[in-house]
């Protein structure tokens, strides 16, 4: 599936485009929302354009759902590669980083961070380092620039025949302006980011995914600025690798490295091996994963209470 408006599917098939939309029945039995089909997804469809089934996923890039429903939002399908924006200006935030770095391990993608307007610093090279090294040195950093027209290069090792990749980032760190140089056109519309603070404005309203020469898919997504996680599979683990290692030589095995004795973690941050905000970043994220798995445990007993009501009733309509 490459996009969706307002209902109607916009399919890739081998004979091109096709406009589709989801089967009534198959709309009837989804359990939420994540179950119908997202960009990125592989759909069975019939010839009159009705989709009625969508083949196992996997590598789901899925947020929490954010109109508070205690379900997921799938942003992308089958996602290989992870690209998440940062740009070298006043707007670039690790914290943000952190996080969608949380989505991408939680989905299984590799993840690169791509560190955009790099002509808007003196030393590009210095920012990649230091940015790696605040993210505990676990994860590829490049930078690119798409108006001096470098970095291009390096990026296409992970854009394979054959790749999946997910733009993720905020609004105004260049998701759009850099999917424009990797297609060649046709332009997709831009919008500047504010001047007084270097954030940036919406200028894509929804996913869609585009083919490139390469071979490789591209999904471009609307700009996320605090994404609400959503599994949690082991990604905070896959994302604060550094944390968890240092974690591993704590004294005591349920450490919160919040002032315990022998605790390894607090010890890096005294000598300056470990930065406290990303530790403070780590432990929000962790408060975040427990709330929303509290309310996923709330959905899961009012549904298990509902059906031994309706089962109770049904009993007693019989006697």
């Amino acid at each position: 599936m490459a996009g969706e408006h307002r209902g109607r599917l916009d399919l890739l098939a081998p004979g091109g485009a096709l406009a589709a939309r989801v089967a009534g029945r198959l709309r009837h039995h989804a359990a939420s929302a994540a179950d119908l089909p997202a960009v990125g997804d592989w759909v069975a469809v019939d010839g009159e354009g009705v989709v009625h089934a969508v083949l196992p996923r996997h590598g789901g890039i899925a947020r929490a759902a954010p109109d508070g429903r205690s379900e997921p939002q799938v942003l992308a399908a089958n996602v290989d590669v992870a690209l998440i924006l940062g740009s070298l200006n006043r707007d670039l935030n690790l914290r943000r980083i952190e996080r969608m770095l949380t989505l991408a391990a939680d989905a299984r993608a590799e993840a690169v961070v791509v560190l955009s307007k790099a002509d808007l610093v003196p030393d590009p090279a210095e920012r990649v380092a230091d940015v790696r090294l605040a993210l505990g040195a676990t994860v590829p950093v490049l930078a690119l620039s798409v108006h001096a027209g470098t970095g291009l290069d390096a990026l296409a090792a992970w854009l394979r025949p054959g790749a999946t990749a997910v733009l993720l980032g905020s609004s105004g760190v260049g998701k759009t302006t850099l999917l424009n140089a990797l297609t060649g056109g046709p332009e997709r519309r831009t919008a500047p980011v504010r001047e007084h603070d270097d954030r940036g404005r919406h200028a894509t309203s929804a996913r869609e995914l585009v083919p490139l020469a390469s071979g490789a898919v591209v999904i471009d997504t609307p700009g996320l600025r605090l994404p609400q996680l959503w599994e949690q599979a082991g990604g905070l683990e896959t994302a604060f690798a550094d944390v968890a290692a240092l974690a591993r030589r704590c004294r005591f095995a349920d450490c919160r490295h919040a002032g315990e004795p022998g605790c390894a973690v607090t010890a890096a941050v005294a000598d300056g091996r470990l930065e406290a905000d990303r530790l403070s970043g780590l432990a929000k994220l962790e408060r975040e994963q427990a709330r929303i798995e509290g309310r996923r445990n709330a959905r899961r007993r009012g549904r298990v209470m509902s059906k031994a009501l309706r089962k109770r009733l049904q009993e007693k309509g019989r006697k």
